[in-house]
């Protein structure tokens, strides 16, 4: 009799996914040969003159492979559709021979003749191979009473004691138990009804070995098994294998490893034990694989690390790359320069993750960035770009910049729990982690001040979370301080601490009646002749804010309506004499008050040059601070700024402009009539690569400074620099007239296209 074998060779292999996206698991690499291969050559050894591979989805891979040979025949269906089905198809093809059915994506060493010949002796209508386990989890067990098998225990708990015979992946079945078999699994529906029915289901406890590829870490132990030879290498492959030293000496392996002869490996390249290359590999010099298996085509960088990762087919490993252990780069997929992929993360076919990038997540869809602090600090998508995993190591990150760490956050469910996860990631890295509640970010910049706290932050998160970071004296942080947490939160550079050194989280919500006396010290006693009325999305700067100003209007004065943005910041003002009145102005009306007292002021550096010339008509000098200091030439600045909330804070600067009317019983038109000529424009102009190049062939002719550039028109003032994302750059104007402002900006956004057009 000629044995024939039905292998299962389809399903959506969800398990071992990225690997299996476009490559069936029967079709997946172990030492440098499909699956399949072993499968096959283990049958033929045993006798098996034909086969039938029932496929689906991906069966184009498995035809292609195997077209031309002749004893293989297959069952092709267009999506998976259970095992039940597809053996009901093959038992029409086999008639009344008995059918050995075999999962296609596992490898085995044993004999399968003793097996066939207990199956026939039994007169079992279907035996199940079983080898001994003492690993219950993730195996199907099966319950016997001696050789017969009495039910199936398909998801075993991993501490179960019913069973220590596993399910093996091969199975002989008899046509009559074949017969009207319908949708389902065999071991999980067909064995069961079988026994149910009073059928003969054998247990044949095998010797030997089965290795079952249900996960990326199974092609690990695939690998191994071949090393130590429970596996048959398969013919024609032994050239490739790296047993000892000598088999390669002209490059540095530490056997076993298995290496393709078309694969290019430059030296100094270190090719660690357990290692698999693939065939037209590429491996630069400095790189370092250590049990690592790349696939076909694959390409690794100078200085690349794979240690127990695995690279797909056509991935591009670029220098400084490196990948963990348990991690799989799928097809085709890039990690560029310095990027790293955490151990066990999954990157699928064809993702990018960019330089420096840190892949903490499976990446499925679009492109990994490396974090930036940008202009309104940390943003993402809430819960897939932003989630707690990203805010527990910002908070370790900010750790890094002292032993105190102050956060706030916007009220709402999602800004609470990722303040919380902030908080817990500062103390796991040994800080302490004082959370200032549901409140504004001015508030939150204050109190981390007034505790003398090293760093804070505000979390606000609705759709997309954005994160604002400051220093210590509640002002940007410099670029060493980003530095610190952009290395942290990209290659997991930040504190850590054992637990006996973990920090802890203080309830510091009662500093913030600290930040309502500042505003109540700077709100003016009266308002004779003026109604306050505040209008604001935030509840935190309406209970602030909003009390005070109910205080002390007079409610049958002129109204003036304040409009403050829903964390704090942002501030105009309307009345009907005025119109809108922008946040320069107001600002500018406080630092004349701050003038006729004799002192000097800070202000951010992009500030407008009206405030140079109202504090030369007192005498008076204004000090500039960076918005991203890279040295310690503003500290002065920085100092003085303390002074003066009004600048940075919403509710302060309508306290203080209030102030300031009150004080001169003028209205708002009056005392805007007294600041200097002032049209402001601001624009955002996207560039392509490295804003800085275009701003560098600008600087010959204009003045460079530490925040971009500065050009003196004569029809007005003009600041240039780049936005810390690297996308563009953000254009300020100063002129006499809102029409010159504007033409001030089209002609200079057309100087920098053309600078990139020249590039």
């Amino acid at each position: 009799m000629i044995n024939r074998a039905f292998i299962l060779a389809g399903g959506d292999g969800l398990r071992m996914r990225p690997l299996t996206c476009a490559t069936p698991k029967a079709m997946l690499p172990v030492c440098g040969s499909p699956v399949i291969d072993y499968t096959l050559a283990a049958l033929r050894k045993q006798g098996f003159g034909s086969v039938l591979i029932a496929t689906d989805r991906l069966s184009n891979v498995l035809t292609d492979y195997l077209d031309g040979s002749p004893d293989i025949d297959f069952i092709i269906s267009s999506a998976p559709e259970g095992t039940c089905r597809a053996l009901s198809e093959a038992s029409k093809l086999f008639g009344e021979e008995d059918i050995t059915v075999i999962n296609g994506s596992l490898l085995f060493n044993t004999d399968l003749a003793a097996a066939l010949a207990a199956h026939r002796e039994a007169g079992a209508d279907i035996t199940v191979i079983t080898v001994r386990t003492d690993d219950p989890a993730g195996n199907a067990l099966a319950v016997t009473d001696g050789e017969l098998i009495t039910g199936i225990v398909a998801d075993p708990a991993r501490e179960s004691c019913v069973s220590e015979l596993a399910a093996a992946g091969i199975f002989i079945i008899s046509a009559k138990a074949a017969e009207g078999c319908a949708g389902g699994d065999i071991l999980t529906e067909l064995i069961p009804e079988t026994i149910k029915r009073g059928g003969r289901v054998l247990s044949f406890t095998a010797e030997g070995t089965f290795i079952a590829l249900n996960s990326p870490g199974d092609m690990f132990a695939a690998s191994r098994a071949v090393f130590d030879g429970n596996i048959p290498a398969l013919e024609g492959t032994e050239s490739n294998f790296a047993k000892n030293r000598e088999e390669r000496p002209e490059l540095d392996v530490s056997p076993p490893a298995y290496i393709a002869a078309s694969s290019d490996i430059a030296p100094r390249a270190v090719i660690g034990r357990g290692t698999v290359i693939g065939e037209n590999v590429t491996v630069c010099r400095g790189a370092k694989l250590n049990g690592a298996i790349v696939m076909d085509g694959a390409f690794i960088g100078e200085r690349v690390t794979v240690n127990g990762g695995i690279v797909g087919t056509g991935a591009r490993l670029l220098s400084g790359a490196s990948v963990f252990e348990g991690a799989t780069v799928g097809d085709g997929a890039v990690i560029a320069e310095q990027a790293s992929v955490r151990c066990g993360v999954r990157i699928w076919n064809g993702r990018h993750i960019d330089s420096y990038a840190c892949a903490s997540r499976d990446v499925k869809y679009g492109f990994l960035t490396p974090v930036k602090i940008g202009e309104d600090g940390i943003c993402g998508e809430t819960g897939s770009v932003f989630t707690p995993q990203t805010a527990a190591a910002l908070g370790s990150s900010l750790a890094s910049l002292g032993g105190k760490t102050g956060i706030g956050f916007k009220d709402g469910f999602a800004s609470e729990c990722l303040a919380l996860a902030i908080a817990s990631g500062a103390a796991a890295a040994g800080a302490e982690a004082w959370l200032f509640g549901a409140t504004t970010a001015p508030a939150a910049e204050y109190c981390t001040s007034a505790a003398g706290l090293s760093a804070g932050c505000f979390v606000d998160a609705g759709v997309t979370a954005k994160v604002s970071l400051f220093s210590g004296d509640g002002l940007p942080l410099s670029r060493s301080e980003e530095k610190l947490i952009e290395r942290g939160m990209n290659r997991g550079e930040y504190r850590t601490a054992d637990f006996r050194r973990f920090g802890r989280v203080r309830e510091a919500s009662a500093l913030v009646c600290l930040y309502k006396n500042m505003l109540e010290e700077n709100a003016p006693r009266s308002l004779k002749g003026i109604r306050a009325v505040l209008n604001t999305s935030g509840r935190a700067v309406t209970e602030l804010c909003g009390g005070i100003l109910d205080k002390l209007s007079d409610r049958e004065g002129t109204p003036i309506v304040f409009h403050i943005g829903g964390d704090g910041r942002g501030t105009s003002a309307y009345t009907e004499e005025t119109g809108y009145v922008f946040e320069e102005k107001l600002i500018l009306i406080c630092c004349k008050r701050r003038f006729e007292r004799g002192r000097d002021i800070a202000l951010p550096f992009d500030f407008p040059r009206a405030a140079d010339r109202l504090a030369e008509r007192y005498g008076r000098r204004v000090y500039r601070y960076s918005g991203c200091p890279s040295d310690k030439s503003d500290a002065a600045a920085r100092k003085l700024a303390a002074e003066t909330p009004f600048v940075r804070d919403g509710a302060a600067l309508v306290l203080s402009v209030l102030e300031a009317l009150g004080a001169d019983g003028r209205s708002l038109a009056e005392e805007l009539s007294e600041l200097p000529e002032m049209a402001l424009a601001t624009r955002f102009v996207a560039l392509e690569g490295r804003p800085v190049h275009r701003l560098r062939r600008l600087c010959a002719e204009h003045r460079a400074s530490g925040d971009g550039i500065v050009i003196g028109d004569k029809r007005g003032r003009v600041t240039i620099r780049p936005v810390k994302t690297e996308k563009g750059v953000l254009m300020r104007v100063e002129s006499f007239s809102a029409e010159a402002a504007s033409e001030l900006c089209d002609f200079y956004q057309d100087r920098l296209l053309e600078v990139r057009d020249k590039k």
